[in-house]
């Protein structure tokens, strides 16, 4: 009994030396690798540790390294490998997982699934099956961790809807995503304005966190020598994607009698988005944006949508404009290569879907193409999960598709007037245009950092309806 009592004092008195001897210890290893690599990597190593244990203690802090890293950094590659390459995102995705663990091990979180969970749950579970039992030979390549950071990026939800409490820090998440696109969107239009060989060089620096290199960094429209800006997302599209979603949750904010941020700060963000968008060249993007802020017009704020017919009108009119609205005009008509190959896509997958109805064609890079010009691959949301994973798991992404669009909008009728932060129509509006886009990209279900933004923004939506559910009903009216 003495000695457990002399236990807790001799932990004590070795706690200091313990610390400073593992300090040292971090002290060594970074100034090796500051010599053997590089400064920059050591340094960004070691905040990236200290960021990494206050995210671990901190669910905030977990939640806006996540979403950061999602609108920054995406394949940025952690300066170590241990059998594999852990990226940025993997490691923001597992301490997001790990904190919610954690904190519901000690009763400190919520530990609900909702509707959408269980089905969004079911079609995980519908994938993973696929997988299996497709004719892809199951091994651990690079096929299968890809396939792994799909279906965990879909079960984000789950720990995001447990960790935000309520309608407040649903507020901040969308700040500070509206923050962290803006931040990327300038950095996108800087690299667009400065010379190309200065932006060349500068998106060849990221080389040295596992981004790609050469002269293919810098991405033009097909057969022109018109540059399409990319920012840090390596594609054009995907940064179209990020600033969609971005655009779509600041824009209703200006109309919003309470927004989560002071409106000049809003329109101070959506100048950079807007431009980010418009030189990323992601037309499913733009239509994604339009589809989902005239869906919030028509549904809340009416003069949303006077304003959009007028904007339209004018970019008609500007011959200025011409290189967007003609390129616009192009793809929807099917008159370049870009939009003809997404027709060609299409037929494709149509038929391999003949071929594999059940369980798909698996989710390798190449497939049992139908023909030669194509590989397995199609750019929308749908023919992609059922050419990779079969019909059932289209069913179930459908059913979770139509129990999100339930549940938001219920919460889109029930959010009131004294209290319109913009919040929930900023919401609905992010994920409209997610699916609209997803007619034309396939990013939402094919690359992790999209589909966890993706199901991060619904759950964020379901918070704040089940904040404005437990409400009581006030007046409503349309603005």
């Amino acid at each position: 009994m003495q000695l457990l009592a002399l236990a807790p004092t001799n932990l004590i008195r070795w706690r200091g030396p313990a610390a400073i001897t593992v300090a040292a210890a971090l002290a060594l290893a970074a100034g090796y690798f500051s010599a053997a690599r590089s400064p920059l990597l050591a340094g960004g190593a070691v905040l990236g540790t200290l960021l990494g244990a206050w995210a671990l203690r901190r669910r905030d802090v977990a939640l806006y390294g996540l979403v950061g890293v999602i609108a920054l950094m995406p394949f940025g590659v952690l300066p170590f490998r241990a059998a594999i390459a852990p990226t940025f995102l993997d490691a923001a995705t597992a301490g997001v997982f790990l904190v919610w663990l954690a904190r519901a091990a000690h009763r400190r979180s919520r530990t609900q699934l909702s509707v959408v969970g269980a089905c969004l749950l079911a079609f995980v579970g519908a994938i993973v099956a696929a997988y299996v039992l497709s004719g892809e030979a199951l091994r651990p390549n690079e096929t299968a961790r890809l396939f792994v950071k799909v279906a965990a990026a879909h079960l984000l939800f789950v720990p995001v809807l447990n960790l935000v409490p309520g309608r407040k820090t649903a507020g901040r998440m969308v700040a500070w995503l509206m923050f962290a696109a803006t931040v990327e969107a300038l950095v996108a239009v800087a690299l667009y304005v400065v010379p190309r060989g200065a932006a060349l060089r500068a998106l060849n620096a990221l080389g040295a966190i596992g981004y790609p290199t050469g002269d293919a960094v810098l991405r033009y429209r097909p057969e022109t020598d018109i540059l399409r800006a990319t920012g840090t997302s390596v594609d054009p599209n995907m940064l179209g994607a990020l600033l969609m979603v971005a655009a779509a949750l600041a824009a209703p904010q200006l109309l919003a009698a309470r927004p989560v941020l002071p409106k000049p700060l809003i329109v101070a963000s959506l100048i950079p988005l807007t431009a980010g968008l418009l030189l990323s060249e992601s037309r499913g993007s733009w239509l994604g944006l339009v589809a989902g802020l005239f869906a919030i017009g028509a549904l809340r704020y009416r003069r949303l949508v006077v304003i959009l017919v007028l904007l339209g009108g004018l970019a008609l009119a500007l011959p200025q404009a011409q290189r967007f609205t003609g390129h616009l005009t192009a793809g929807l008509r099917a008159e370049d290569r870009a939009s003809a190959m997404r027709i060609g896509e299409l037929q494709n997958a149509i038929q391999i879907i003949q071929r594999h109805p059940w369980f798909g064609a698996g989710w390798g890079a190449e497939g049992d193409s139908i023909e030669l010009a194509f590989t397995l691959g199609v750019s929308n949301v749908y023919l992609t999960v059922a050419e990779r994973s079969g019909v059932v798991a289209l069913a179930a992404y459908l059913a979770t598709l139509t129990v999100l669009a339930a549940v938001t909008s219920r919460g889109l009728r029930r959010s009131t007037a004294q209290e319109d932060d913009g919040l929930m129509p900023g919401l609905a509006a992010a994920l409209v245009g997610t699916q609209v886009a997803g007619l034309v990209d396939h990013h939402f279900v094919r690359f992790p950092h999209l589909i966890s933004l993706l199901w991060i923004v619904a759950a964020l939506a379901i918070v704040v309806a089940r904040d404005d559910a437990m409400r009581p009903a006030v007046g409503r009216r349309l603005r």
